[in-house]
């Protein structure tokens, strides 16, 4: 199968460009024939520029073309998209369309419907522009970087499409992470029937399975900011001096968060780390740490962790909820409920000492549902049956 794959890159590399790197690999491995077209918005750079890119992120000419050429060129079967904002813009879906190449989108996050794509407004659970085509509501708060100007932007985007049915009608299948955001897209003003909207979580590949006698530290790995619940972990960690908390990342809030508990020996800021330390930190830990305030996707760091054979203590929401199994392979804690959360971590401690089973069932958890033989045969399924609806 002749597979291209269409990624607009983030400035940061995060979760997304990791995702499109293991996809592409794996198929490669098992012998298809695979091609990658990326798209950068390195190149907004200046008022005029961004001016420019405003209006061509709702159909960029240029990115089309480029698209259409890498149709002619590599003659795919299927193309899979896993960001088209901002250079590449919608106009990719039509050049598909117009070659006769049906497409899969992935949705990592919630963009089409919010904003921010977050689903979140001053750090709590926000649902208002969910069902609406033209979400104002996005606007009026500022939800894009705190700009009116840059929310109405990205909400003309999505909402101009939606009103010319793109989404609906350009695209073959969606891919969403999770039974939880599948039924938040299902339910939302995309108007996506259900049949076309699929749920199949991300993977990582298999490091090993770490030891059951763990050493005793916890562990966050992530972007330091507001919405991964950063403050009620370190909070929490504040009020429990006989625990240790690793953190691992980088972010806007983590020169705050450093200065503000520098006395705090129990509590380790350590910057960031390649892939290969932070997956001995994961087979060394006694728990991952999950602490988002917001719904997230299927956030790579907890597949990682069951990879390692290690329990998640998460926020009891959305996806991770559905994820970690209370009591299971980890534990459920009020989201940005630093008093909570301390709660968890002591009956974790009481319930694995000398107890290996949520070691156990993370790892199985892993292989079930997260190991890259399970993800290679569903989206190979999904390809199968895109393309065959496609020649019907």
């Amino acid at each position: 199968m002749r597979i291209l794959f269409i990624h607009n890159k983030y400035k940061e590399y995060g979760g997304e460009d990791v995702a499109v790197e293991l996809e592409t690999s794996v198929l490669l491995e098992k012998g298809h024939e695979v091609k990658t077209l990326f798209f950068e918005n390195d190149q907004i750079i200046g008022f005029f520029s961004k001016l420019r890119a405003a209006f061509a992120a709702v159909y960029n000419f240029s990115s089309a073309r480029k698209a259409s050429n890498a149709i002619l060129q590599f003659k795919p079967d299927i193309i899979h998209i896993h960001n088209l904002f901002f250079i590449a813009s919608p106009s990719i879906l039509y050049a598909a369309y117009k070659h006769k190449v049906p497409v899969v989108l992935t949705l990592n996050n919630y963009r089409l419907v919010c904003a921010n794509a977050l689903l979140m407004r001053n750090n709590k659970i926000c649902e208002l522009c969910i069902r609406k085509k033209l979400p104002f509501s996005g606007i009026k708060y500022k939800c894009y970087r705190n700009s009116s100007a840059e929310s109405a932007l990205v909400t003309i985007i999505t909402g101009i499409h939606k009103l010319i049915t793109t989404w609906k009608n350009k695209v073959s299948a969606f891919v969403a992470l999770n039974e939880f955001s599948r039924s938040k897209f299902l339910n939302s003003s995309l108007q996506i029937p259900a049949a076309k909207l699929i749920a199949k979580p991300n993977f990582v590949r298999d490091p090993g399975e770490g030891n059951y006698v763990r050493e005793d530290f916890f562990l966050f790995v992530g972007r330091i900011v507001q919405e991964k619940g950063i403050h009620a972990l370190a909070a929490a960690f504040a009020d429990m001096p006989e625990n240790k908390i690793i953190i691992i990342g980088d972010g806007p809030e983590r020169n705050l968060l450093q200065e503000k508990f520098r006395s705090y020996k129990n509590i380790s800021f350590l910057g960031l780390m390649s892939k290969h330390q932070v997956n001995d930190y994961m087979k060394r830990c006694k728990a991952f740490i999950c602490p988002s305030i917001w719904y997230e996707g299927t956030p790579l760091t907890i597949i990682e962790a069951f990879a390692a054979g290690t329990p998640v203590i998460t926020s009891g929401l959305g996806s991770m909820a559905e994820s970690v199994s209370d009591g299971f392979n980890g534990l459920h804690f009020t989201a940005g409920d630093a008093n909570d959360l301390c709660k968890k971590v002591r009956l974790f401690i009481e319930r694995t000492e000398n107890c290996t089973i949520m070691y156990k069932n993370a790892r199985q958890t892993y292989l079930d549902k997260y190991h890259e033989d399970i993800h290679y045969n569903s989206i190979l399924k999904i390809y199968e049956k895109v393309i065959a609806e496609k020649n019907d």
